[in-house]
């Protein structure tokens, strides 16, 4: 069964689109660093400055050893005075998942 790592980060007023920025650069480095890894995906609600990040994984080990890692350790660093809450993070699993396109 696959596995779903989530962060939930909240920004500080006008460090939205840095955050999300950043983010997305983290995921791409990732995407490119890790086979177990088959999707991200980021969202983002502007006016309440919260931005998600959705990694779904083949199981939770991988996805758990992302954490270890310096991209992740940077990742962080760089947008630690962006945020006006500490990084949540959660663990999922994916019961269903639809691929509507081939």
């Amino acid at each position: 069964m696959s596995h779903v790592a989530h962060m939930s980060l909240q920004a500080k007023p006008g460090s939205f689109q840095k955050v999300c920025d950043r983010f997305h650069q983290f995921a791409t480095e990732v995407l490119a660093g890790h086979p177990d890894l088959h999707d991200v995906i980021i969202v983002g609600n502007q006016a309440m400055n919260i931005v998600e990040g959705f990694g779904i994984w083949e199981n939770a080990e991988q996805a758990a050893s992302l954490e270890d890692t310096k991209d992740f350790a940077d990742f962080l660093a760089d947008i630690q005075s962006n945020l006006a809450a500490p990084v949540e993070r959660s663990d999922l699993l994916v019961f269903y998942r639809m691929n509507p396109k081939s």
